[in-house]
């Protein structure tokens, strides 16, 4: 499908934008008028991290968190904890069934196996950018997470998420660079920002490499779902880091690490 009106009525989007002229709020808004069918469920893939997260609150009986972006609105998945009806992914379906008769599919701690099947689900969809983008948010996502393991002496194996070439490699390599260096132009570049103690720095590093990915992969894409797909991805980024000062950014990474570090006494409870 084409989107010319579309996507001829966005605003310009930076790398350095601190201001937005549209929110990613908005941004949705204005999609509803133009984006239906197959793209629209595209659309809402990118939106799915956040139900997942509700899901997972909602199972622990944690409180849900207010404000975030899903594609299912919270009544609906506090519904679907207490009684599946259908209407979520298969793949958080099964997750809420597996918690609940407290059967988890791999040895891992249950966010691990929900980011698992999500990735799974994502890595299907019928759009080769989807995939892509899949595959390398995986990729990062991972490698950050075995080389996490490794400094605080954690089974890396259960960290690493997925069965592609790239997890394999990260679950079984000894070297530095996890024997991928050759194949995956992007790790020397990894191994870089994870050695910089400069928390939000390496954060914004691993954004750019998606940034530069999306801009290479809509290179030649002008007014197609693949150019809306990448300008929403871009918009989410600059968003986030807009509300993020410095300070708070080294607060907010300083968290995650301190959380990281916890997870391993909430691991051998789970064990």
């Amino acid at each position: 499908m084409n989107y010319i009106a579309f996507i001829a009525g966005l605003p310009e989007i930076s790398w350095d934008d601190r201001k937005l002229s549209l929110t990613v709020a908005e941004f949705r808004e204005q999609a509803k008028n133009y984006v239906r069918g197959k793209d629209e469920k595209l659309l809402e893939l990118f939106f799915l991290p956040n139900d997942n997260l509700q899901v997972l609150r909602l199972l622990s009986r944690q409180d849900a968190l207010s404000g975030l972006p899903s594609v299912f609105s919270l009544r609906q998945l506090e519904e679907e904890v207490q009684e599946p009806s259908g209407i979520l992914p298969d793949y958080l379906t099964r997750f809420i069934r597996d918690f609940k008769e407290e059967r988890m599919e791999y040895d891992t701690l249950p966010e691990n196996v929900l980011s698992w099947r999500y990735y799974d689900y994502m890595l299907k969809a019928d759009n080769e950018l989807v995939r892509r983008y899949a595959e390398l948010s995986m990729n990062l996502r991972n490698f950050v997470a075995a080389w996490n393991s490794r400094k605080y002496g954690r089974d890396v194996a259960r960290e690493v998420i997925g069965n592609n070439d790239f997890a394999v490699a990260l679950r079984t390599s000894s070297s530095k660079d996890f024997g991928l260096s050759g194949e995956y132009g992007y790790v020397e570049k990894l191994i870089a920002l994870m050695e910089t103690e400069d928390l939000v720095a390496r954060e914004r590093g691993l954004d750019l490499l998606i940034w530069d990915f999306l801009d290479e992969e809509v290179l030649f894409e002008y007014f197609s779902i693949e150019r809306v797909i990448s300008f929403m991805l871009k918009l989410m980024i600059v968003e986030r880091w807009s509300k993020m000062s410095p300070e708070s950014g080294r607060k907010v990474f300083m968290e995650m690490i301190r959380k990281f570090r916890e997870s391993f006494r909430f691991d051998e409870q789970f064990k």
